[in-house]
């Protein structure tokens, strides 16, 4: 480990069994983010629960019809995760 942590001790992060964001998620939160990051992409408005924007201008059709899939596939997911919570 490179970087150790202090405290008490100095110890690395495996030591003191910390773990990063990512690994604390949820499925649902995870897929939330995924979409997020693809909505940063296409250059829309952050926040699932936003409409969908435009196509950027120079981005391939075939581009932004895949990641609006994915899009829309991710926020299904983390919807269906919202009710069941």
């Amino acid at each position: 480990m490179a970087i150790l942590y202090g405290g008490g001790i100095f110890a690395c992060r495996h030591c003191y069994r910390l773990a990063y964001p990512s690994q604390r998620e949820t499925w649902d939160d995870r897929a939330a983010r995924k979409a997020d990051r693809i909505r940063d992409k296409l250059g829309w408005e952050p926040g699932i629960l936003n409409g969908n924007g435009w196509k950027p201008k120079g981005m391939p059709w075939n581009t932004f019809e895949r990641l609006t899939a994915q899009h829309d596939a991710f926020v299904q997911v983390s919807l269906a995760g919202w009710q069941q919570s």
